[in-house]
């Protein structure tokens, strides 16, 4: 699954790195902490379809890559939220990854061949969970795709 990277250590270079909190057990509090890590606009409107549209946007934000890192997978207990939050995340990461991004920046780290200019790059986005939680992702999700 390249769509998300599991790894306990991983160290992605990303201007935004929004981190969640451990023993998110409530959907109403996975999407409070995901508008504060994320800075979602005063508009966000708490539901699974403005985490949607806000995630796939994130032209508030300045310039530069986005990862948002799980230090654990939230809503254990709750695997038809958590289904939908793997859906919106995985659907999230495939548009970024296929569409790109509006915001296209100057980036201090990357040059052009004469070395004065810089180069204009689209803004990336990255989900990380935890290695230990791959099989229940995978699971998850395959699940979620043979119910479609």
């Amino acid at each position: 699954m390249s769509d998300f990277i599991f790894s306990d250590g991983a160290d992605i270079e990303a201007v935004h790195r929004a981190e969640l909190p451990r023993n998110i057990k409530s959907t109403e509090d996975l999407l409070d902490a995901l508008a504060l890590v994320l800075r979602f606009p005063d508009y966000f409107g708490n539901n699974w379809n403005a985490v949607d549209e806000c995630i796939c946007d994130l032209s508030w934000l300045s310039p530069g890559d986005v990862v948002v890192i799980h230090k654990d997978l939230p809503l254990v207990d709750n695997r038809v939220s958590l289904s939908i939050y793997l859906s919106v995340l995985r659907d999230a990461v495939g548009s970024w990854a296929t569409k790109g991004s509006n915001l296209i920046y100057a980036s201090p780290e990357k040059w052009d061949a004469s070395g004065k200019n810089k180069s204009l790059v689209r803004r990336k986005f990255f989900v990380v969970f935890p290695s230990n939680v791959e099989r229940v992702v995978r699971d998850i999700l395959a699940g979620n795709e043979s119910n479609n």
